[in-house]
């Protein structure tokens, strides 16, 4: 269900500029909005724009801690450094239960935010509630100007089944939280605002690695393709930096991806169909080869063939598989099987495993169930790469390196394959920035 949007074009351009003010306006951007043949509206390039050139900077209209359960809490809620002690040390002073270093504890930003949470009256006040830190960002809401707000709900907003169960989460943290119908309908569309625009990704501060949860209004307009033509970063925890991954023709829209780049077809579709209730239909998803890189490759289970499987066709989620080698037919209930036991079996051992046995598991074992082009098999190569690359109390002999390198030309020729030009993953792979 989309919760209707009533701007039209120039309205939305206008509220822009005015969220991005004389700090963020350049004098002749680089990007115009227009109507988008792909989906509403999208960011399109007003002159050719050139290969790692920054398209747009951007300030968060609503930004906060990720706060999920993979994450750590000791992150100031305000400023995001990095805080050290026990939870009540981290907590701020005045009760409202939110980890904040001493500065914005005291801060004007952080006083209203405070004197909410302490009238809903946090049913713990000893301990720092993951949901209640989760809905910071939505509460924010509540503070922004009638020009921010107009902005806010200009925005397309997707409401799923799940939409209001955050909302759920975090009044159980609070013995009287809000109970104003136009207030918790106010959080709702706040939420599907997020759940349709918003970034989450890690944003270094002073130092310190923390995930951030923002919506950034003009980003937010980019849509999705598959191999898209957009990298974006944080500059700090609430600017965000959109560059080109490749030159950028002027008229050509500028796209971004909402899902991982070395997905499968039918993985990035799952992912699409679950959380933007869209259907991408671009020319890379209409190649079952996915431009000759078969990340969706599955083995042959026919008798004595040695051939892969792949997706016959891709306006399905559920498609029969044909081998390549033999012709053979499979129903896509059979190949979900059986790739379900590959990445149950693969994400088993990364979770696990050493990278020394991760790297035995990759050479030896994979190659009897799993093509070495299946995206499983090379999110675990990616697994490797990321952990010999951080520091670790593990010791890599040369063999070990020599195949991390193998392992990195592998994923480069397949973004290569993929024409997926100077993307934020090559720059990780190939310069190790982690």
């Amino acid at each position: 269900m989309s919760m209707p949007v009533t701007v039209c074009v120039q309205e939305l351009s206008e509220l822009i500029n005015l969220h991005l003010g004389p700090d963020f306006l350049e004098k002749d951007p680089a990007w115009q909005i227009m109507d988008s043949a792909i989906s509403g509206r999208g960011l399109f390039a007003t002159r050719d724009i050139g290969t790692r050139e920054v398209i747009l900077r951007e300030p968060a209209l609503l930004a906060g801690p990720k706060a999920s359960q993979s994450t750590n809490l000791n992150t100031c809620c305000v400023c995001y450094c990095q805080l050290e002690g026990s939870e009540e040390e981290i907590m701020c002073p005045h009760g409202c239960t939110m980890p904040l270093c001493k500065a914005c504890s005291s801060s004007e930003r952080h006083t209203f935010e405070c004197k909410l949470f302490r009238k809903w009256k946090p049913k713990n006040t000893t301990k720092i509630s993951r949901p209640a830190i989760r809905i910071v960002p939505i509460i924010r809401c509540l503070f922004l100007n009638e020009m921010q707000h107009k902005l806010l709900y200009a925005l397309q907003a997707n409401a799923d089944k799940f939409f209001k169960a955050e909302i759920k989460s975090a009044s159980d943290c609070f013995e009287e939280f809000t109970q104003n119908r136009d207030v918790i309908n106010y959080f709702y569309r706040t939420i599907c605002a997020f759940n349709t625009n918003a970034f989450e990704g890690k944003s270094c501060v002073g130092g310190h690695e923390v995930l951030i949860r923002a919506l950034f209004p003009l980003a937010g307009l980019m849509n999705h393709q598959c191999t898209p033509n957009a990298n974006h970063h944080f500059d700090n925890g609430e600017t965000i930096v959109i560059t080109a991954a490749r030159p950028i023709k002027q008229g050509e829209e500028i796209v971004t991806t909402y899902t991982k780049l070395l997905w499968s077809t039918l993985a990035r579709k799952g992912f699409m169909a679950l959380t933007k209730q869209f259907m991408c239909c671009c020319q890379r998803c209409q190649d079952p080869t996915e431009n000759g890189t078969y990340l969706s490759a599955l083995f042959c289970r026919a008798q004595g063939c040695k051939g892969i499987v792949i997706p016959v066709q891709t306006k399905t989620l559920q498609p029969d598989w044909r081998c390549t080698t033999c012709e053979s037919v499979f129903p896509h209930s059979k190949m979900a099987r059986y790739q379900d036991f590959a990445l149950n079996t693969i994400n088993n051992r990364i979770n696990k495993g050493s990278v020394a046995e991760m790297i035995t598991f990759i050479n030896d074992m994979c190659p009897r169930f799993c093509p070495s082009s299946n995206y499983v098999l090379v999110e675990a190569k990616l697994n490797v790469i990321w952990r010999m690359s951080r520091p670790t109390t593990e010791e890599f002999n040369e063999d070990h390196l020599k195949c991390k390198e193998r392992y990195k030309e592998e994923i480069v020729a397949l973004l290569e394959k993929l024409g997926a030009g100077d993307c934020t993953l090559k720059k990780l792979i190939t310069e190790e920035i982690l």
